[in-house]
């Protein structure tokens, strides 16, 4: 990290949140405009004073922007926090090199990273389709490891970098077998990470949710399962993990019943956990045409 050291930055500073325009991605962009605004505040949160928000779905990140300049704008030059919106996908080849690029250009460091982007999919590992499978390995690990890859060097000491993992990463689960693991690598390669960060001052954190009220479902069963059932608030998740975060704590699970279903996962075992979840928590999800399974 010899080279990062001789890169001199300007004032201010660049919060990033990927997979923003739903979700805990959203919520985690309000969370930092408000934070930024004055109106709420996280202990161990490093200023900043550009909000750069990424997703597919421009339309989203255009009608997010808007709520956020209109509900967090000032006055006050010194808070003006000025809002970007990329429309990216990020396992596009070249799409994370250039928006490191655009980072670099503007010479301010990146001071938050949110590396939320990323879906799962219900249902037995041989039915779904292989292509959205193997669609989840390049959003949640590949386009994750190399976005902390790409914005290590623009990183200083005092910036956070929360990567979004999963309460199913402590676990595998039958029935949402890649997703489990995909999470399970997050997590793992987060905490690392934060070891080997740590001498340069600067904070990994691994969010480890259970289910949130979120559009999540309907992406995983392609729409047959609307809405998770008691699933719990974005808002609520984001604030918990912000304040973990400023803790030092290298994962936060920020609700009570998810500390306890992790838990007992340790208690029993990873194959009665994977065979428990295959058995008895079946999701619904959309039987693929013929000719779209794997012969």
């Amino acid at each position: 990290m010899e080279e990062d050291e001789k890169i001199t930055f300007l004032q201010g500073g660049i919060a990033i949140v990927t997979g923003a325009s739903s979700g805990i991605g959203a919520s985690f962009a309000r969370r930092l405009a408000a934070a930024a605004a004055g109106k709420e505040q996280y202990r161990g949160l490093p200023n900043f004073d550009e909000l750069w928000i990424v997703a597919r779905r421009g339309d989203r990140l255009a009608a997010l922007a808007e709520e956020l300049q209109a509900t967090y704008s000032t006055k006050d030059d010194e808070k003006t926090l000025i809002i970007r919106t990329f429309a990216l996908d990020l396992v596009a080849p070249n799409s994370l090199a250039s928006l490191a690029d655009k980072a670099r250009e503007t010479g301010k460091p990146v001071k938050v990273l949110i590396n939320n982007a990323g879906y799962g999919t219900y249902g037995p590992f041989a039915v779904i389709n292989m292509e959205k499978q193997l669609g989840q390995i390049d959003l949640n690990c590949r386009a994750l490891t190399e976005a902390c890859s790409r914005f290590s060097p623009l990183l200083c000491r005092g910036s956070l970098v929360i990567n979004v993992a999963s309460l199913a990463g402590f676990a595998p689960l039958g029935g949402f077998a890649v997703y489990a693991a995909t999470k399970a690598y997050v997590l793992s390669f987060s905490i690392a990470l934060a070891t080997e960060w740590a001498s340069r001052g600067i904070r990994v954190h691994a969010l480890c949710p259970g289910s949130v009220d979120s559009e999540f479902a309907q992406v995983a069963s392609e729409g047959v399962r609307l809405k998770v059932a008691h699933g719990w608030s974005a808002d609520k998740t984001t604030a918990r993990c912000l304040k973990q975060a400023g803790k030092g704590r290298a994962y936060s699970i920020p609700r009570l019943n998810w500390k306890i279903q992790r838990w007992a996962s340790i208690l029993v075992g990873p194959v009665f956990s994977a065979r428990f979840a295959n058995k008895f928590l079946v999701r619904p999800y959309k039987a693929p045409q013929k000719q779209d399974q794997q012969e």
